[in-house]
């Protein structure tokens, strides 16, 4: 077909030392992961017609953002792994007991899966905005755990009385976490202003995810500490002669 045809029809698709061609496929706009999958068997569809002599490149727009995207949840999910370990580690030391440090991570991660299942729910894609969210929630909700747990840890040793330790760092701590999640969270759910629609699902879910990070340092934080801690006598000795 060639022979019969000009030369110059086929000057259009490949150089011109007919060693390289270009071809060129439309497809719909799908999700990147899904576009992912089809370029990989594109390539090996295109391999096994060649018989492996040909060196197939796939480019485009939908080609670079399917390994962007690939490449920033990987890298993301790889950072949520590294910073819950090096968290957790830090918690047990400032804890000095590797079971509580590893109970204060409860409270931690709920919030974050709830959100995460909750924008799985309303079918939410995920994006490199909402990747984020994660991130930043985790930074926020592991300091206010910080300070309830070392607030209750202090009281705890002071009459070991897992009730009243709880009740004076709800009573002390407690409001000062109550004042700094509601002003977070507002600041997040100013962004629902937006008329981006990236942003206003980033304020959004990040808003949400401090609310119920501060319910579950309020609530489940305080049932675990008195489930694990037993009341236990203190002895206090007077020096005095």
């Amino acid at each position: 077909m060639f022979e019969s045809s000009r030369s110059e029809d086929l000057a259009r698709i490949v150089d011109s030392r007919f060693k390289k061609t270009r071809i060129t496929v439309k497809t719909t706009w799908v999700d990147a992961m899904v576009c992912k999958d089809f370029m990989r068997d594109i390539h090996h569809q295109l391999q096994n017609v060649s018989e492996n002599k040909v060196d197939t490149t796939i480019t485009g727009l939908l080609a670079i953002l399917s390994r962007t995207v690939s490449a920033a949840m990987y890298s993301m999910a790889k950072s949520y792994l590294l910073a819950f370990m090096a968290i957790t580690l830090m918690m047990i030391l400032l804890m000095g007991d590797m079971k509580i440090g590893l109970l204060s991570m409860v409270p931690n991660l709920i919030p974050i899966i709830i959100s995460m299942g909750f924008m799985g729910f309303m079918h939410i894609p995920l994006d490199l905005n909402s990747l984020m969210i994660g991130s930043i929630a985790l930074g926020i909700v592991v300091d206010d755990t910080v300070h309830f747990m070392y607030n209750f840890q202090k009281f705890y040793n002071r009459r070991g009385d897992s009730y009243y330790a709880v009740k004076k760092t709800l009573l002390g701590v407690g409001r000062a976490l109550i004042i700094t999640s509601l002003v977070l969270a507002t600041g997040f759910f100013i962004l629902m202003c937006s008329s981006l629609k990236n942003l206003l699902n980033f304020g959004f879910f990040t808003g949400l995810t401090v609310l119920i990070a501060l319910l579950a340092d309020l609530i489940l934080t305080p049932a675990l500490l008195i489930m694990i801690n037993p009341k236990r006598a203190v002895v206090k000795i007077d020096a005095n002669l």
